[in-house]
Formats: structure tokens, sequence, C-alpha cells
């Protein structure tokens, strides 16, 4: 194979006999005494392959090594110490020459651990009809997921999904994407087995698992900066209008104070932008903001506080303008916008 690098938005091809998964079983009905009884119907054939899961800004998917799969399952349990009534799914799956290559050739080993740019990621939605454009990412209770019989570390329990089953406590996992690549056989050609186990609660779940390359901060900020952005013409026809209306969210119509201090760092912008979604003047630094939801996702706006994804994300060339300009010394922390779409430093 040649540089991965050169082939990164090329999807590997695979025969079909190296991509064969096998199915445990097939849950139709739980019934647990003295507890719930739940009954799940099975999807058509045709729709659960139609399902795709959230896009994730800091992954690139490179190719599924599982698609979307209903996740069915009997009372039969490898899993010593499991409480009654939980069900387990078990998959095999062969990696192609192509995937075991892309995860090898790029992996580094810094302080005695692997670390993986590209990673074998597994994610579980719930199936919902109709089909969503998007299936955001959402576990089973008491989730437990071993590839080759170790293991895997899930996302942190969410406190506030626990519900009572036979005497004891079921929680649902926070919604996340699980990297099991630690656990996969980084060789063609030989059986991986992951098996899952869970409690039964009336939902029906979709299971898959991808080949995806791990994003840092700096190249989706690079991304964003290649990005079409809000010209300075549209903001300064933007502010002329805004201070024309007799509007609430601002002081006076003459002039409209902007912070060159970003909510989030509170350091001084330096590249402002927000959600095309978001209708106020006010920016955050991109850089920042990319930076936070790296370490823990919200992509909420520090502003309005409403949903602000990457996708969504538009650098302003007005107010970089102003915050790139000579005008401006190292103790201006704010700007006033004028009625007539110009700007002057507060002193």
């Amino acid at each position: 194979m040649t540089n991965p690098q050169q082939r990164i938005h090329q999807p590997p091809k695979y025969h079909q006999q190296l991509m064969r998964m096998e199915r445990a079983g097939s849950y139709l009905k739980f019934n647990m005494a003295a507890g719930p009884s739940y009954t799940s119907y099975t999807p058509s054939i045709g729709t659960v392959p139609q399902i795709k899961y959230k896009k994730l800004p800091f992954y690139e998917v490179i190719d599924e090594v599982i698609k979307p799969t209903l996740l069915t399952g009997t009372d039969r349990r490898t899993l010593p110490n499991v409480p009654e009534g939980m069900n387990e799914a078990t998959f095999k799956v062969v990696l192609s020459p192509e995937h075991a290559n892309f995860v090898v050739m790029n992996r580094k080993k810094p302080h005695g651990r692997y670390e993986y740019q590209y990673q074998f990621q597994i994610r579980i939605c719930q199936f919902i009809e109709p089909v969503p454009n998007e299936s955001p990412d959402y576990m089973p209770l008491g989730l437990r997921i071993r590839v080759n019989m170790i293991e895997c570390q899930l996302p942190p329990i969410n406190t506030r999904s626990e519900i009572f089953t036979t005497n004891r406590l079921a929680f649902r996992r926070s919604a996340a994407p699980i990297d099991c690549t630690d656990n996969v056989k980084l060789c063609p050609y030989v059986d991986n087995e992951i098996t899952i186990n869970w409690t039964p609660d009336g939902k029906n779940y979709v299971f898959a698992m991808n080949l995806v390359k791990k994003l840092t901060s700096e190249t989706l900020l690079m991304k964003l900066q290649d990005k079409n952005r809000r010209s300075s013409e549209e903001t300064k026809n933007y502010i002329v209008n805004k201070l024309a209306e007799v509007d609430p969210d601002i002081a006076t119509t003459s002039s409209y104070r902007f912070s060159l201090v970003c909510p989030l760092g509170r350091m001084r912008i330096n590249m402002p932008a927000k959600s095309i979604h978001c209708d106020h003047l006010q920016c955050f630094d991109a850089a920042t903001f990319i930076l936070m939801n790296e370490k823990r996702p919200t992509w909420m706006c520090p502003i309005c506080n409403k949903p602000s994804m990457y996708d969504d994300l538009k650098i302003d060339n007005y107010f970089l303008e102003v915050v790139t300009s000579p005008r401006l010394n190292d103790s201006n922390n704010e700007i006033e916008v004028l009625a007539n779409g110009t700007w002057r430093v507060v002193n």
C-alpha cells in the first residue's frame, strides 16, 4: 500500500469475503420476573441501512466497517455476574488489509502507549421512524461492550438517566462515540469478535462501526478559515439595518458596543466568528470555541446559548478587520459600532 495520506479521501475498497458479520440471534420479547416486559418489532430490511449518524466535527469517516445494523440479541450471556434479563449480541468482523494498514501505519507510541490517528469507532443510536436526517448517539441501558473479550472504555454514566428494574438501578451512559481500536486485532483475515450486552427498555437500537480519522482543533480551525466567510459588506449592511430598528437588545439606536474580549477565554478575540443562525453582532474567538468543544463538546453559542454546530460557523470579515486594525492597542477591549456601519475605539 502506498502512503495512506495520499488516499485519505478515497475510501478503501474491500471484497465481500473480507467484511463478514455473524449475528448471534434475534430478540423479540423480554420478560423478567417481577419486572417490566417489553416487546420490540423488527423494522423493514431497507430502513436500518438508511440511518446516518450525527456528524462529529473531530472525526472524519473514512469507511464503514460494519454498516448500521439493528441491535438484537438473546438472553444467552458470556459476561459473568450480570443481572438476569440482560441481552447479548455478538458480531464477528474481519479487517481488510487496507483498513488494518490505515491504523498501523499512522499510530505513534510517544509515552509507552499507542496513540491512533485512525480509529475503529463504534456508534449506537436509537432507532426512530421516520428515520431522521441525522441520528445522534444514544446508549442502551446497562451497556457493556467487549472486543475480543476485552472491555471497551465507555462514555461516563449519565446519572440523570437512572431507572429502577427488578430492585436495581440501570444507568444510561452519556451520548458519545466509542473508540475500540486498542482492543482490535490489527491483522487482516483474523476474526474480531464484538460482544454487546444491554438491559432491554422497549427501545430499538442500531449499532455500527466505522474507520475514522481523528482531527485536531488546529485542523478544524484551518478548515474554517478556508470556508466561505461573512463579508465585511454583509455585516456592515446588517449593522445599518439593525441600528435603524427599535431593538430592545441594543441600548441605543445610534451605536452598539462590541466587546473585543472572547466570552469563553476572556482574552482578545483573534478570529471572530459566530453561527449563521445567530442574529447578534457580538462574536467569539473561533480557536477558543473549537478548542473548548474538543475537550467537552457542547457546540452552544456562549452569547445566546443556541446550538452553534461547527458546520454552521462563519468567520466575520468585518470584525476580523477590526481586531487586526493598527488603530487598536493592547489596552483596548471595546469598540463602538456606529449607525452608518463604521466604528471607533472606546477609550
